[in-house]
């Protein structure tokens, strides 16, 4: 995809909004906690917290990305739990329902198909391969959409050093009903930079994320040389 094509949107700071910090000294477990149980390899642990709805956000992401660096192949109940921080109440019981009909272990393939298609692209948005790249891509947009879209979100969770070429390959596999996923996603993961790839991605409800991510974080819109590295179903 071309870096530059004519103006795109970009966004200009106007405002520093105080941080909003999360008080974990209320919540069960602590951020020195999780990091002990992750040294210490206790899976079972980090899981139960994972799944905790009665943890903070944050402190489940701590979780989750603490068993994701013990190579954790979460189960599908696990997995639901991941996909609640981004889904609305109707997409989680489609997942739910979807969930009872794929195994976990055909979740995993799915999970290693992301893994290694957003491994072909760079921070940029540009295939490394595309030889290689293409029929990845092509066997993606065959899959079950609601099935990329729950891992897509367990990737991004799980996957720190690739979130923004997972995210990259989200916007360009554009499934149709992801969008509020992947919004929901901007708001827990994203930056200025992610949020004018949604606002030039070519998806009308991206753009609008990007919008309320901008206006969330006090910035404004201008019309300019923004970051565009994906496109909205283009390969």
């Amino acid at each position: 995809m071309e870096a530059l094509r004519n103006l795109n949107y970009f966004i200009v700071k106007i405002a520093v909004s105080a941080s909003l910090i999360a008080c974990l000294t209320s919540c069960a477990t602590s951020v020195s906690q999780i990091r002990e149980w992750g040294k210490s390899g206790n899976i079972p642990k980090l899981s139960e917290v994972a799944r905790d709805k009665s943890e903070s956000p944050y402190i489940r992401k701590k979780s989750l990305e603490s068993l994701a660096r013990l190579n954790w192949e979460p189960s599908n109940d696990e997995r639901l739990q991941v996909y609640s921080l981004f889904a609305s109440k109707n997409d989680y019981q489609e997942a739910s329902r979807l969930l009872e009909t794929i195994t976990a272990e055909n979740f995993t393939e799915i999970d290693k198909k992301i893994v290694s298609t957003s491994s072909l692209l760079n921070n940029n948005g540009q295939w490394s391969d595309r030889s290689k790249a293409r029929p990845a891509y092509d066997d993606l947009r065959m899959l079950n959409s609601k099935a990329v879209t729950i891992s897509l979100c367990q990737q991004v969770v799980a996957r720190p050093e690739l979130q923004t070429r997972i995210l990259l390959l989200a916007i360009k596999l554009g499934i149709n009903g992801s969008e509020d996923e992947l919004i929901a996603v901007l708001f827990v993961y994203g930056n200025k930079s992610m949020a004018e790839d949604y606002l030039n991605s070519g998806s009308g409800k991206l753009a609008d994320g990007g919008r309320k991510w901008a206006a969330a974080h006090g910035y404004q819109i201008s019309t300019g040389y923004g970051s565009h590295r994906s496109g909205w179903g283009s390969f």
